[in-house]
């Protein structure tokens, strides 16, 4: 999740952005849905984070506002628990919570 400022890239140009217009950006976010992550890193004094998906495409945050870096990155592979990294006062920050087990239905 990017809370604030993004682009999308490929190694040598931008595709679009959070300002493109939407004529410009959905068809691109329309073709990244299903796709895979093959890497993610960070950067920046204040971390930013670019995610590596398949075909050469980059996601990339950066935030423009005051505060700290505004994206998270979910780890959703353990069904009982749920993990987030983000940052805090300028640091790294790892949310470690237990998934609560969804209420029956009644009828």
């Amino acid at each position: 999740m990017i809370d604030a400022d993004w682009r999308i890239e490929r190694i040598s140009s931008i595709i679009c952005g959070s300002t493109s217009d939407d004529a410009a950006r959905q068809p691109t976010l329309e073709a990244l849905a299903g796709g895979e992550v093959k890497g993610a890193s960070l950067f920046g004094r204040l971390p930013e984070i670019s995610i590596e998906l398949t075909d050469g495409i980059f996601v990339v945050s950066f935030t423009t506002s005051e505060g700290d870096p505004e994206w998270a990155l979910a780890d959703r592979r353990n069904p009982d628990l749920q993990r987030w990294l983000s940052v805090r006062d300028g640091n790294l920050r790892i949310e470690v919570s237990p998934i609560a087990p969804e209420a029956p239905m009644s009828e």
